[in-house]
């Protein structure tokens, strides 16, 4: 139907050319959008390829520090067994031998268990096995296990590791997961701490969680690196200089098995002034695993031949 008079053509045209720049307009803000959402991808793409590249260049010093700890323990282990096997030592010499043959097999065996946990939390072939644990006898055990490493540096290790009136503190979890966790923080602990100070373990349930600290006196991590310490293969002590053993895989799997077990891992304190690690874990459903309780913390998974 065309209109009768001009205005109303007039009119027409107006709302034609209003609608078109309407239109226009919301063409050019659609436009923007995408450009700006882009753009985001863009930079998000550059920053995951930034982290690939990072991983890559952590995953071939990995291997290149694992090849070194590998096989240097081994090479001394296999020598020094070859001379108690010869029967060309005393029964004093022979002794030192064994000490020294016991503590490179604890390192290797404790790093390649880190390893094997790495590989598997990145296959996705972890699963829980909740036990009731005894973490008094637990903790007690790997002071124990860990007792030459804090011997080396003369460090003291204090546990507090009972109820309120002394008694054992009994929890359901999966003893597994929480032994490495704890070996991994106890092992770090002594390892960065200062000759001849302390590294204090207390344990405690609160109602439905179990808290577990391990505090040093070492020389601390600042709090600008405390996130970055979680990272699989992150060291900070790196380099030709590098002072301590390990491959950054510790507390990467820690963190990981905290989480599984629902559950938070976190770092605290001062640079020079020490670190204090405090896990904190709910407690799981039995899984039928009632009347299990292990009485060494550790023995449902781990027999005298596999502990660390």
């Amino acid at each position: 139907m065309q209109p009768e008079h001009p205005r109303e053509e007039e009119a027409m045209e107006r709302i034609e050319d209003e609608m078109l720049l309407a239109e226009l307009k919301r063409r050019l803000d659609e436009s923007r959008i995408a450009v700006t959402h882009l753009r985001t991808m863009t930079k998000n793409l550059e920053a995951v390829n930034e982290k690939l590249r990072q991983s890559e260049s952590l995953k071939s010093d990995f291997l290149s520090n694992i090849r070194n700890e590998i096989n240097n323990p081994l090479a001394a282990i296999l020598g020094l067994a070859r001379q108690i096997a010869d029967g060309k030592t005393d029964a004093e010499t022979g002794r030192s031998l064994a000490a020294v043959i016991h503590h490179e097999a604890f390192e290797l065996d404790f790093q390649l268990k880190n390893i094997f946990a790495a590989a598997e939390l990145e296959a996705g072939e972890i699963s829980l096995s909740p036990a009731r644990v005894d973490v008094t006898a637990l903790v007690r055990r790997l002071a124990e296990d860990f007792g030459h490493k804090a011997s080396e540096k003369h460090l003291s290790v204090e546990l507090s590791c009972g109820g309120p009136g002394g008694e054992a503190i009994v929890f359901t979890t999966d003893p597994d997961k929480l032994h490495k966790i704890l070996a991994n923080l106890l092992a770090n602990a002594i390892e960065f701490n200062r000759e001849g100070k302390r590294v204090q373990i207390s344990a405690r349930r609160d109602e439905n969680r179990l808290i577990v600290s391990i505090a040093d006196e070492g020389i601390g991590i600042p709090e600008a690196d405390r996130k970055k310490v979680f990272d699989r293969f992150v060291q900070l002590d790196t380099g030709t200089q590098k002072r301590h053993r390990g491959h950054g895989l510790g507390l990467s799997i820690s963190k990981a098995f905290a989480q599984m077990l629902y559950g938070s891992l976190t770092l605290t304190g001062e640079k020079n002034g020490g670190c204090l690690f405090t896990l904190a874990l709910a407690e799981l459903p039995s899984g039928g695993a009632e009347g299990a309780t292990s009485g060494e913390g550790n023995e449902i998974i781990f027999d005298e031949g596999t502990k660390y």
